[in-house]
């Protein structure tokens, strides 16, 4: 019985550390982990140049948004680099350059986004 409860004491705390990073992953992708990240209003300006490129229709090779805040001096540009179908969905893999606060070079994210069946743009991650 004692090995069980260290076992489960053990697996508690690694959920206690690790499930805070793990969701805010999800509900972020574009947040750096060294760095202070992206201000609210450049996840916004980010997420709406995402939404512009993929409501480009139809989607091609090379298409690319920017977005820029100079009062933070972040920016980023989103371009899509393969075009596929993937379980009946129209899908793009994007590569996603993000400069946080002005600090080159900054870094890429590459994350598959694809439309469901009700039209809205999902990322797979």
């Amino acid at each position: 019985m004692r090995p069980r409860l260290s076992f489960l004491l053990a697996v508690a705390l690694v959920t206690c550390l690790l499930l805070p990073a793990v969701l805010q992953a999800q509900v972020n992708p574009f947040r750096g982990s060294r760095s202070p990240g992206l201000t609210p209003e450049d996840n916004q300006l980010l997420f709406e140049s995402v939404a512009r490129l993929n409501a480009a229709e139809p989607s091609q090779v090379g298409s690319s948004e920017a977005w820029n805040n100079p009062q933070t001096n972040s920016s980023g540009t989103s371009t899509i680099l393969r075009v596929f179908h993937s379980s009946g969905m129209a899908c793009h893999l994007v590569r996603h350059h993000v400069v946080v606060a002005g600090r080159q070079p900054g870094h890429n994210y590459r994350l598959t986004w694809c439309r469901t069946p009700s039209g809205e743009w999902k990322s797979k991650g």
